[in-house]
């Protein structure tokens, strides 16, 4: 399984209060791109780690250029003009894979929820989504961005995805799957200030 850390975006709901690319936000003198990375090699699931940057993150992209692990980093550049464009551009020259896609913002994300995220994992499908409860995620304090209806109840969409690539043809939609998990490891996302300290506060 590759994993792929989607770290391309603007960030354009931080720019008004830090002056740094979002993936290199540092909390508790890590930044977010190196908690996602370690976490990511710690779980032992991956064979290969592949961050997916653009033109606007010249430095995140120098930064996992930099990041030593005991397994293979590479990266893809996008053009960093939509998330979904980004991951069908991804997806697409990742073929035949099975690609565990996370963004570069969930800075509490650790080895352990990982192996229960693939450990619930049904192999075949083509895409499975890892979704929370809507008011999970408000009472964490978390803003939610996308939001879905699953048998008429609310739910958030982590921006955690398991994609079988060999099923992409083209631009054309998979069919997604949902595997529901109320945990703060992936549902604390930091786009917003008061995130970035919710994200402080549980790192304790």
């Amino acid at each position: 399984m590759i994993a792929a850390i989607m770290c391309g975006g603007k960030g354009s709901r931080m720019q008004n209060f830090v002056n740094v690319e979002k993936p290199l936000l540092e909390l508790k003198g890590k930044t977010m791109i190196e908690r996602v990375l370690d976490a990511l090699t710690q779980s032992r699931e991956f064979h290969k780690i592949i961050g997916v940057t653009s033109s606007n993150t010249p430095r995140t992209k120098a930064f996992i250029g930099c990041y030593i692990s005991w397994l293979t980093i590479d990266v893809i550049k996008t053009e960093g003009k939509s998330y979904s464009q980004d991951l069908s551009i991804l997806l697409n020259k990742l073929k035949p894979a099975t690609i565990f896609v996370v963004p570069a913002d969930l800075p509490l994300l650790n080895p352990k929820i990982i192996q229960e995220i693939i450990g619930r994992y049904s192999s075949g499908l083509p895409c499975v989504s890892i979704v929370s409860d809507k008011q999970f995620v408000v009472n964490m304090g978390v803003k939610p961005s996308l939001v879905l209806s699953i048998n008429s109840k609310e739910y958030c969409h982590t921006g955690i995805t398991i994609v079988d690539s060999s099923k992409v043809k083209g631009l054309a939609t998979l069919k997604e799957y949902y595997v529901i998990m109320n945990e703060r490891e992936i549902v604390v996302n930091v786009n917003t200030r008061r995130e970035l300290e919710i994200a402080e506060r549980l790192l304790g």
